[in-house]
This record gives structure tokens, sequence and C-alpha cells, in this order.
């Protein structure tokens, strides 16, 4: 009799971002929603354990997918702008105070600005695996500088807006404080993208 070799497929791993997405974009609800409005909606996409329960790992991207798409359900495209644009306002918040060196904020502020800009996208760049997921992150740096994010999560127009909070923010606290983002949501090799070019005043 021959005996067959089982095959184990390995579980394959969902992409990881930082706890973040999750945390302060609950805390940006929290500031613009009623307490039952905010438990209704992680409700609805199965995560009202993270009102009393912190999160400090990484976690999977299709969480803060689902929770983008249950906000723009529930709120409108327009009120999940603001709250995702708040979010990631939190996050670079977060990021000065605990993830970026004071050491490295010290020396970028006094550079010239687009050599300060310069290293600031680098050292990003270095650490994108934490918030792109699933997708990527690219920039140049010149006469129009750009910032690119691919990503799978949906719709794209609202968790721009998560994107574009944190590198305005930390552009603004450590490069220009009066550097303003334009966003535009467009695709890249067939996925959709957001590109915020950098207009200086």
């Amino acid at each position: 009799m021959q005996l067959s070799a089982e095959v184990v497929v390995p579980a394959v791993s969902q992409p990881k971002i930082g706890p973040n997405a999750l945390t302060q974009t609950v805390r940006a609800l929290s500031e613009m929603c009623s307490e039952a409005q905010v438990a209704a909606i992680l409700r609805q996409c199965g995560q009202e354990y993270l009102l009393h329960e912190p999160v400090t790992k990484m976690v999977d991207e299709q969480a803060f997918a689902d929770l983008v798409a249950t906000l723009t359900g529930q709120l409108g495209l327009a009120q999940a702008q603001h709250v995702l644009w708040r979010s990631g306002h939190l996050t670079a918040m977060y990021l000065l105070r605990h993830r970026i060196p004071r050491p490295f904020q010290w020396l970028l502020k006094p550079l010239p600005p687009r050599l300060g800009l310069r290293l600031l996208l680098a050292a990003i760049s270095r650490h994108a695996w934490t918030f792109v997921g699933s997708g990527s992150f690219d920039y140049n740096v010149g006469r129009s500088s750009q910032l690119t994010v691919t990503t799978s999560i949906r719709p794209v127009e609202a968790v721009c807006r998560f994107y574009g909070g944190t590198f305005a923010h930390l552009i603004r606290v450590l490069i220009n404080d009066r550097a303003q983002l334009e966003t535009t949501v467009s695709s890249q090799e067939g996925q959709p993208c957001c590109i915020y070019t950098i207009l200086e005043s």
C-alpha cells in the first residue's frame, strides 16, 4: 500500500502596519462623535475592543482597511476624510514624541529646507514598512518635491488623508512651518496611490 505524504500549506501572513493607524483613528473619531457613535462604528467592523484594550504591536493591515471602509460608509467620504486627516496629525505628534530621536529633530530644523526634507524623507523611507503594509512609499526632492504612497486600502480618497495628515505635520514641524501638501489620487502600475506635492510658501 502506498502512503501519500500530507501536504502542509504554510499560512500566509497578512501585511502588518503600526498600531497608530487604529489607535489614533479611534482617538480622532472620539473627538468628533459621541461615545455611542464610536462604539457602533467599531462594532460594525469588529473592532469594539479598541475602546478598552491598548494596542501596542503591529496589526493586520486589513483591520485598518476595514475601519476606513466602515468610517466612510457610516459618516460619508467628507467626514471620514476629516477624521483620518486628524488621525494622521495625531500619529505625527506621537512619532515626534516617541519615535523620531530628538537629536535628529534638532539636526533637521536649522538645515536648508531641501536638505532637511531629503534627510527626513530618507528616514521615513527606511521605516516605510511600518505604515504602507502591502503598498509602497517613494519620494523625490527638488523644485517640486513629491511623496507617493501606493495602497490597497479603499476608498483611496479617504486613506490618502491619513497619510497626508501625518506627512503634513512632520514637514511643518521639522522642515517648514508654512509648507502645504497638495494631494492627488492617481494610480501607479495599476494600483491606486496618493501623491503629495509639497508647496513651499
